[in-house]
């Protein structure tokens, strides 16, 4: 099963419970056909907005459980864009998009650029960004290849400013 494949899955299905863990880390727990499927966002960029393109909560909100909850527990899957430099995830009401820019990559791995050799010499682990785990514990991750601009997107401007105001700027 590819990452793809396993978002595939998930499409339709209600997220039951959403867990913090730390910094920009979370799980989403999907109830689905034969168990429990959890959706790992294991340290990247990302920001939930509403239908008409407001901010609903980002990676650098306050966050707890409680506060991803009230944004996805109870919602449904229902579709996915996976690209090269972002990953979208489109919800009832919401959307999720994750990415990562060169500057914060840079900083979260000590300066190791994003497909370099230095990069694709450390454990599969520690460059995924997501990681889908079904039961019985099967496992199947997946990477940034390429580094996002926030430029380009039609939200990235209400991301800087949240980010800009998240920092008392």
């Amino acid at each position: 099963m590819t990452f793809q494949d396993g978002l595939q899955n998930l499409i339709g299905k209600p997220v039951v419970q959403s867990k913090y863990i730390y910094g920009s880390i979370f799980h989403l727990l999907f109830a689905a056909d034969g168990g429990e499927v959890e959706l790992v966002c294991n340290g990247c960029q990302w920001v939930v907005l509403n239908d008409g393109g407001e901010v609903l909560l980002h990676d650098e909100s306050v966050l707890s459980s409680e506060a991803l909850s009230g944004v996805f527990t109870g919602l449904r899957l229902r579709s996915q864009e996976v690209l090269p430099a972002s990953l979208s995830l489109r919800f009832d009401g919401a959307v999720f998009h994750a990415f990562m820019t060169e500057e914060y990559h840079l900083d979260i791995h000590e300066g190791v650029a994003l497909g370099s050799p230095e990069w694709r010499q450390l454990p599969e682990a520690a460059r995924d960004s997501f990681v889908i785990v079904s039961r019985p514990r099967k496992t199947v991750g997946w990477e940034f290849s390429a580094y996002s601009n926030l430029a380009d997107v039609s939200w990235g401007a209400a991301y800087l400013a949240m980010q800009e105001a998240s920092h008392g700027g």
